[in-house]
């Protein structure tokens, strides 16, 4: 598959198409301020790892079998819906979009590193699930910035609204000694069990136990502080911050997560979720961009 791709395909100097996991097909990228991966299954982002820096993105050990899953880890895509979308009965969880192989656009080098676009269309496969015409395109930078840029077009003759977003996990020394910050005095719901249904940030936001919340109608930028290293999560186009962990109990529960890895990582996502859903007429398109950065 590899080399069939790059046959059809002209690649930036230090580009190469490789076999991940479960014999998918990945872009390695390996330029002069970092070195990142990511698979055309999903246009998932996997690793990035700047000049000097350890990897940013975290990914589990559990080998990926292939089986339909998203991977566990680095930057999943979620699109059309989030989660099991708004209504809570949508499956695929996350939606499809994490599911399919995404095409080559183009891959070419830049003054700040390689830039990947990739590309996907409404197909057999998402009309059964979602009966909307659309044109998906990724791009993704990868340098001393990792950036990531989804636009979604209505290709269609009517109006649609979806739900999105890039599901970025990260590496940390120790999950229950971060601070999050950006996100005090904004409103937040918390899906997990144990938790306090909804409230306040009142400051820097602590990580002791499972959880998994959603802030909505906030733009700003997000600070992860952490021994190893601050992430910076600026973004545009997008008005949600979802932050997950699933501590023990649930790590232990789910087959693709190492029983003892949640400590060492954390999601901080960027999307556009619930009240913040886009809606588009035909012909629009709106894109939403997320740029991460290490200090």
């Amino acid at each position: 598959m590899a080399q069939e791709l790059s046959e059809r395909s002209e690649l930036a100097p230090g580009v190469t198409l490789t076999t991940g996991e479960a014999g998918l097909p990945m872009i390695r990228v390996e330029c002069g301020p970092a070195t990142g991966s990511i698979y055309l299954h999903g246009a998932h982002v996997v690793e990035w790892v700047p000049v000097g820096s350890g990897s940013a993105l975290w990914l589990s050990a559990v080998p990926y079998d292939g089986g339909g899953a998203l991977i566990r880890g680095g930057v999943p895509i979620c699109f059309p819906w989030f989660g099991n979308g708004p209504d809570g009965t949508r499956s695929p969880l996350h939606g499809f979009a994490g599911r399919l192989p995404w095409a080559i656009e183009e891959v070419r080098g830049t003054d700040d590193g390689v830039l990947v676009v990739l590309h996907l269309t409404e197909s057999s496969a998402t009309t059964a699930q979602w009966p909307h015409p659309f044109e998906a395109t990724y791009q993704v930078l990868f340098g001393e910035k990792l950036r990531l840029s989804l636009q979604i077009r209505n290709t269609g003759t009517e109006a649609f609204t979806f739900e999105q977003a890039l599901h970025s996990y990260f590496n940390v020394n120790d999950v229950a000694g971060i601070a999050i910050r950006g996100l005090e005095g904004e409103t937040y719901t918390d899906r997990a069990p144990g938790a306090a249904a909804s409230g306040v940030l009142s400051g820097p936001m602590h990580i002791v136990a499972e959880t998994d919340r959603v802030f909505e109608g906030t733009t700003a930028p997000t600070y992860i502080q952490d021994t190893l290293h601050t992430v910076r999560i600026a973004k545009t186009g997008a008005a949600s911050t979802v932050v997950w962990n699933p501590w023990s109990d649930k790590a232990e529960a789910m087959p693709d997560f190492g029983d003892d890895e949640w400590p060492w990582m954390v999601c901080v996502e960027t999307g556009n979720v619930r009240s913040d859903a886009i809606t588009l007429s035909p012909g629009q398109a709106h894109t939403m961009t997320t740029t991460i950065t290490l200090d």
